[in-house]
């Protein structure tokens, strides 16, 4: 199958590291992973710790009962993780006892699990003396050893999440100032991306340092999912805002994570805090070594600046995962696996249809696009308000209050065909 590609793979430049990794999942990389995954954000909203594992119908009391009716739709593949403000009680102290039951379940039904080990929260002994979350200087290793521990307690995981979407934690704890610590300005955004990339860069050599001294058979496999955003102005005045959030703002986490180096990233960061030698940490250990890019695509992420105010696209507006997929591949050249999508009801089909197609448009074009997701499996509470108000259900799931869903079906239906009709990633 390889030699079908050979030429598409060429046109879109894969990289040694694209072209190992993608031989080394064969007929996985052939038919494609097809995942969910459960909803678990932890973070502090205005005081208050949100736990939408509890709030989005009770991942803890009915998780056996929803990961059946995950399997149920052919699902074998999850992103899921316990909620890290829970479970990390100490510098050096863990409760898996709730997950514990969580993992046995999806060995019991055969369930891959991805493991989110860090979902938009962070325990509150964790933040700084001043009370201010990811600007906390010690928690990148303090999150590292967490890393280390949960990877030895579940030895059968091989693919991990460290950090999900570290431009969304990160902008929304210190840029847009609704989460955690409740800042609002580029330093502050500067100082969590930095702090989220020493993280996830810590964590992965803890996992990888497991792995060594276990003697474990083969590697760990990293999918880092980010939220693919881009910015549009309607007037000249914010034209310089725009292309300033195009060209690095959206990008930091992930260059500093995969050690990917640019002048005008580096010129904003210098700008509001990072020094050089800070920069050329990144530079040295970040890295892409047995890494697929995830794709976190919403109609949401394309944001339109007009002279007094921001409006986000709806699920009405020209659909643009295509064209977001392509601007984060040229920048990054990595294996790619679509994570994240869904839509209200009155959209769902439509928008995993449109998704579908795409994925395979790119992979027939060449583009080393490895599965797709529809997330999560529940209705969400509050996600129309970034969590900022309580108790609305958002019913984007492929199950209501346990009750399948339209696009469900759908889903069921790519699940079983997987890219087959496409040409083959591998």
């Amino acid at each position: 199958m390889i030699s079908l590609q050979t030429d598409r793979m060429e046109k879109v430049a894969w990289s040694d590291e694209t072209r190992s990794l993608v031989a080394e999942l064969g007929p996985l990389a052939d038919h494609g992973i097809f995942m969910t995954g459960i909803e678990g954000s932890d973070p502090m909203v205005e005081g208050v710790r949100r736990d939408l594992f509890l709030e989005a119908g009770d991942f803890y009391t009915h998780y056996r009962e929803r990961l059946t009716r995950i399997r149920n739709l052919g699902i074998t593949w999850l992103r899921v993780g316990p909620p890290y403000s829970k479970t990390h009680l100490d510098r050096d102290r863990y409760d898996f006892s709730w997950f514990d039951g969580v993992m046995d379940a999806c060995r019991d039904l055969g369930i891959t699990v991805i493991l989110d080990l860090l979902h938009f929260g962070l325990p509150d002994w964790a933040r700084s003396p001043e009370g201010e979350g990811f600007q906390n200087p010690d928690f990148p290793q303090y999150f590292a050893d967490y890393a280390e521990a949960i990877t030895r307690r579940y030895a059968h995981v091989t693919w991990f999440t460290p950090i999900n979407e570290p431009f969304i934690t990160a902008s929304f704890s210190s840029r847009l100032g609704i989460w955690n610590e409740g800042l609002s300005h580029d330093r502050a955004f500067v100082r969590a991306s930095a702090n989220l990339a020493r993280a996830a860069i810590l964590a992965e050599r803890a996992i990888r340092r497991v792995w060594k001294e276990e003697e474990r058979d083969g590697l760990p496999i990293f999918l880092q999912n980010e939220s693919f955003e881009e910015v549009r102005s309607t007037v000249p005045i914010r034209e310089w805002e725009a292309n300033l959030f195009n060209e690095a703002v959206r990008f930091v986490p992930l260059d500093l994570i995969l050690g990917h180096r640019d002048d005008r990233v580096f010129g904003y960061l210098d700008a509001y805090g990072i020094t050089e030698e800070e920069y050329e940490w990144f530079m040295t250990h970040g890295s892409k070594s047995r890494k697929i890019l995830g794709i976190d695509h919403y109609p949401t992420c394309i944001h339109i600046l007009h002279e007094n105010r921001v409006v986000d696209q709806d699920a009405n507006s020209p659909y643009e995962l295509g064209h977001l997929t392509r601007a984060y591949w040229n920048r990054y050249r990595m294996p790619l696996l679509h994570a994240e999508v869904n839509a209200w009801p009155e959209h769902a089909v439509r928008i995993c249809r449109q998704t579908y197609e795409e994925l395979c448009r790119m992979r027939s074009e060449g583009y080393p696009v490895l599965g797709m997701s529809w997330y999560g499996d529940e209705s969400q509470v509050d996600w129309q308000t970034a969590l900022r108000k309580r108790g609305e259900e958002t019913p984007v799931g492929l199950f209501r209050q346990g009750e399948p869903q339209p696009v469900a079906e759908l889903f069921r239906s790519y699940v079983e065909r997987g890219f087959t009709e496409c040409l083959p990633a591998g």
